[in-house]
């Protein structure tokens, strides 16, 4: 029934399309093209399987010649949709085809709409994916005047779709073995190169080189988008036989590459040369499992490889050959993702891989910036010859020239502005390297940590001091971001980089360099962190206490530093640094707790949760006194100071701006009823904030945390009655006996029953029911009921809702509860802002009547605590339940009602507001006046 009503509103849709001057709204249009693009959607799909949807777009084109333009694009889009079926291709085309080429045939007309152009090229993408779409391109020449968009101004993204476009016809083609239309199609591609006589011509002015380049690079950019189309040249094919054999374009390529001096154009001319060669050597040997090559299948690649980078040399230009090693690896990356195949077997040593290859050139600069202003003697550091040696082990003679020659050419350029782009360049090889690529980038940036390192391997300072001009320090920024990445994402593992041992020790060096960068710092702290988290082993915890003085007992120094920086980015990282600190010494390093006690970290953190402008930093803040509060000797040190803390966290929940403080102080209150000793008056006016927190607060993360809180309330009630791991052991000791008790079934009910008896007095029965009601958003409602129905299954299992009566004055249904619900208005939001204009007037005339500039550092720091030794009124909540709910209505709420299906109604209900069929309601009304209706009403 539904279905036949969304065809109804389609034809309406037609109809007011095929009015005159009608105008659609470019929104809706767009939500429409996106909901009948959902194949997933049973309505999209139904209507996809009608012949409906083909005959209006036919009988609607008949209409087009007059209409306005986005009535035109809809179409278009729609048609592109509706061609990816053959069947609806076929009828459309057969009465509109004529209509359709003319439009093709203009779309490099001037005065076409860029959003008509964009629309037709939506059509070719899906034209071509099946065969009758692909003769009918071939029948009317279509793509060629597609081909020609790329010689117009358009826009970027129409030239890429014209590429790919081109890309998927040839390999449509290839599937076919129409090996005559892809001759024709590579004829009329390659014309603009060939007609050039490259070989005569022995230099280019600047400006017959640019004409020369906006010609070609239409042609270059389809053959590489053609040969790079993932998992294509990998086994022979006609297109690459026709492309390399017959047409022999790699002479071409090399001819042109020669003659043309722009790097940006001679870059792509090698990248479509390096797949082409790699083309030629599946076409005789296609890649399939268990197949290995000989040095002689790589060897023209190989070669090319070298004389590209000496030719670069000779150009003097180190950024072209990054650039191309970058690309060569990212090449290989693609080719051989999640395989190890050795791709060059070598008789005398163990294989060399051509997917390294490239990568080693590509690191030299690193390794020119190790000793980069050095003596000659650096040369034989053993620890950088060790790794040299390696590199060059895996590498063949080929690679090991390359290397030499970029070496010297780094060296006799600008050293640092080489490097800097090295290093720049190797951030986006960061999703291009497998796990030992990986390892061995790794090892070079630490030689480049070392050598930064103010210190040397004994701890004494260095004697040779250098310069740090901003461009090295950009350098050494750009390297710790790579580290930070490679740790993070990557596996390195001491077994293959036992730099990795030492990466803290070099890190927490380097931080004490003056005018470092803020960004420099915050990564080394990140890495810093990661280095404590994974990579220090338990049993070093053992060998902390015997050597004071060393890097690692400098850690709770470093951080209070840090955490006083100026900068928020530094303080929030440092922050987080704590917390990792705070999290393992519980357990994992317990030495790490005479450090947060000797610097008093934790107390620092707790002055920032309460005081710093950056919410972030208040948030990482807060999570380090959560952590803290595990562990008692650092908790007792930070109560010591701050004795009122509960108050203060509080205070945050209930007053602070921020979303994200607040539930973080909501978690923290959790921690700490988990695991420190309240006092029974404060325990109670928490369960007050934690129920208006969880039922008023428009943060639906704060309502999440508090409900967690809840839940860690039941818990507590279930462990002190007895319970373990979920279930009640056979005997127990009874703290009211002080006897050991028998757990039988009755034993069990009178201490579940007596549990919920005092979760209703505390409010939590009360923030169950509340939220399970209707008007409860979906999110919130099923957080609450997967915390409500993990207690009443408990209850189910031994027979309690059963046993449960409602007694005299019981609340019995949730609409009464709501009733007894009432807003507190706190009187403190009365008086804040009188207390802090008087403040504020008082520190303003202090500081016109100081005779003594130095006195201003006093005033500050009065300023500064009197928000602390004001006295607030109590803090109340924002509401004041009168009658709390009873576990009577708690259980046979959740009993006799069905939240499953309500939450799921609510999905489908909320699922439906962004309907196909809605999203027809909205473009068919919305022109429509209702004088009665009210203008802001949305429905």
């Amino acid at each position: 029934m539904e279905c036949v009503k969304i065809q109804n509103k389609i034809k309406l849709l037609f109809e007011k399309l095929t009015e005159p001057n009608y105008v659609l709204d470019s929104y809706y249009a767009d939500g429409l093209i996106t909901k009948l693009s959902n194949c997933s959607d049973p309505e999209v799909s139904f209507l996809k399987r009608v012949p409906l949807i083909s005959d209006l777009i036919t009988e609607a084109l008949d209409h087009t010649d007059n209409a306005h333009n986005t009535v035109k694009v809809f179409l278009m889009r729609v048609l592109a949709i509706a061609s990816q079926k053959e069947l609806h291709f076929a009828k459309m085309f057969a009465k509109q085809g004529d209509r359709i080429r003319k439009g093709f045939q203009e779309i490099c007309a001037p005065n076409m709409n860029p959003s008509i152009r964009v629309a037709y090229m939506e059509a070719a993408l899906n034209i071509v994916t099946h065969n009758s779409g692909v003769s009918w391109l071939l029948e009317t020449g279509v793509w060629r005047d597609i081909i020609s968009l790329c010689n117009e101004k358009s826009t970027v993204f129409l030239v890429r779709q014209v590429y790919k476009f081109m890309a998927e016809f040839l390999w449509k083609l290839n599937s076919l073995g129409d090996a005559n239309n892809i001759r024709t199609i590579i004829s009329h591609l390659i014309q603009p190169i060939s007609k050039y006589d490259f070989i005569n011509v022995q230099s280019l002015t600047s400006e017959e080189e640019e004409e020369i380049c906006i010609v070609i690079e239409p042609t270059i950019q389809i053959l590489l988008h053609t040969a790079s189309m993932e998992r294509r040249i990998e086994n022979a094919s006609v297109l690459m036989h026709i492309l390399i054999k017959e047409f022999k374009i790699n002479s071409y390529l090399l001819i042109a590459c020669e003659r043309i001096r722009k790097d940006d154009m001679t870059l792509n001319i090698l990248k479509l040369v390096v797949w082409l060669t790699l083309a030629k050597v599946f076409l005789t040997k296609p890649m399939a499992p268990g197949v290995l090559y000989s040095s002689e299948d790589f060897l023209e690649i190989a070669a090319f490889n070298f004389n590209v980078i000496q030719n670069f040399v000779q150009r003097r230009s180190a950024t072209a050959i990054l650039d191309f090693c970058s690309t060569c690896n990212i090449i290989w990356n693609g080719m051989y993702k999640d395989k190890e195949s050795e791709m060059w077997l070598q008789e005398d040593k163990k294989g060399v891989k051509m997917r390294n290859q490239m990568l080693f050139v590509f690191l030299v600069p690193v390794l020119v910036f190790v000793t980069y202003g050095k003596p000659q003697s650096a040369l034989t550091d053993a620890r950088i010859h060790d790794y040299i040696e390696r590199l060059l082990n895996m590498s063949c003679e080929y690679t090991a020239k390359a290397a030499y020659a970029l070496r010297d050419l780094t060296s006799e350029l600008d050293t640092l502005s080489v490097v800097l782009q090295c290093v720049k360049k190797l951030i986006h090889l960061k999703d291009h390297l497998n796990d030992e690529q990986a390892n061995l980038v790794f090892q070079a940036l630490f030689h480049v940590l070392q050598e930064y390192n103010p210190t040397d391997m004994y701890g004494d300072p260095k004697t040779e001091h250098f310069e740090d001009g901003e461009q090295k320090n950009l350098v050494m920024t750009y390297v710790m971001d790579n580290v930070l990445s490679l740790v993070t994402h990557r596996n390195i593992n001491w077994h293959e980089s036992v730099e990795i041992m030492c990466l803290y020790n070099v890190v927490i060096n380097n931080l004490e360099r003056p005018n470092l960068s803020c960004k420099f710092v915050v990564v080394s702290l990140k890495v810093i962190g990661l280095t404590v988290k994974k990579f220090l082993q338990p049993n070093l915890s053992l060998l902390m206490d015997s050597k004071p003085g060393g890097s690692i007992h400098d850690l709770g120094k470093l951080i209070y530093m840090k955490m006083h920086d100026r900068h928020w980015e530094i303080r929030d990282t440092a922050l987080e640094l704590l917390q990792i600190c705070t999290e393992i010494a519980y357990i994992k390093f317990p030495p790490f707790q005479k450090q947060l006690l000797e610097n008093n970290v934790i107390n620092v953190a707790a002055t920032i949760a309460f005081n710093d402008y950056e919410s972030y930093v208040q948030v990482s803040a807060l999570k380090c006194v959560g952590a803290a509060s595990r562990i008692n000797v650092v908790w007792d040190q930070l109560i010591a100071e701050y004795p009122d803390i509960q108050d203060r966290l509080l205070y945050i929940l209930r007053h602070n701006e921020e979303g994200i403080v607040r539930k973080e102080a909501c978690n923290v209150l959790c921690d700490l009823y988990q695991n420190t000793k309240l006092t029974p008056a404060f325990t109670q006016t928490l369960y007050e904030h934690m129920v208006s927190s969880a039922l008023t607060d428009f943060h639906w993360e704060v309502q999440i945390s508090a409900l967690k809180f809840w839940r860690a309330v039941y818990h507590s009630l279930l462990t002190g009655q007895g319970m373990l791991d979920g279930n009640f052991p056979p005997v127990t000791f009874s703290r009211e006996t002080r006897k050991i008790v028998t757990l039988n079934e009755a034993e069990i009910q009178r201490r579940l029953i007596k549990i919920l008896e005092e979760l209703s007095a505390i409010g939590c029965l009360t923030v169950f029911v509340t939220l399970l009601h209707d008007q409860t958003e979906v999110g919130i409602m099923e957080a609450t009921l997967n915390i409500a129905q993990e207690l009443y299954d408990i209850l189910k299992r031994h027979n309690v809702p059963d046993n449960i009566t409602p007694k005299e004055g019981d609340i019995t249904t949730v609409d009464q509860l709501l009733t007894h619900i009432k807003e507190e208005k706190d009187q403190t939001d009365d008086n804040v802002d009188m207390i802090d204009a008087q403040s504020s007037e008082n520190v303003i005339e202090e500081i016109l009547n100081a005779d003594d500039v130095n006195l201003l550092a006093s005033i500050y720091e009065r300023h500064m605590t009197l928000q602390s030794t004001k006295t607030e009124p109590p803090l109340r909540p924002k509401i004041r339940v009168v009658k709390f709910a009873s576990p009577y209505l708690f259980t046979t709420y959740i009993k006799n009602t069905d939240f499953k299906q309500i939450i799921e109604d609510k999905r489908v209900w909320n699922d439906g507001i962004r309907s196909l069929s809605s999203l027809l309601d909205d473009v068919l009304c919305l022109y429509e006046v209702n004088e009665d209706a009210n203008a802001l009403d949305c429905y």
